[in-house]
């Protein structure tokens, strides 16, 4: 069975936890810099990295965002809001 990192995993926790702060506080250009730097992750990592952004990282975020009421589509880059869907439609929402 594959373990996983959990250095990474605690890494994505950090930048999720940094991005949640930053919508809190109204920071919006430091939260679309964390996306970013997530969405560059996500298109430049590997399979491991990939995973722990959609599945630790973007979890966390989207969950933060639908439960108040911020609007995902304007927030999440174009590979992020891709992975976004595609969490929506595994879910059967």
């Amino acid at each position: 069975m594959k373990t996983f990192n959990d250095s990474l995993i605690k890494k994505m926790e950090r930048l999720a936890e940094i991005t949640i702060s930053s919508l809190e506080l109204g920071k919006t250009n430091r939260a679309k810099r964390c996306l970013e730097l997530a969405e560059d992750l996500l298109l430049k990592g590997n399979a491991e990295m990939k995973n722990a952004i959609t599945n630790v990282y973007l979890y966390s975020v989207s969950h933060y965002m639908e439960i108040n009421r911020i609007a995902i589509a304007t927030f999440l880059p174009m590979s992020l809001h891709n992975e976004y869907v595609k969490q929506i439609n595994a879910s059967g929402v």
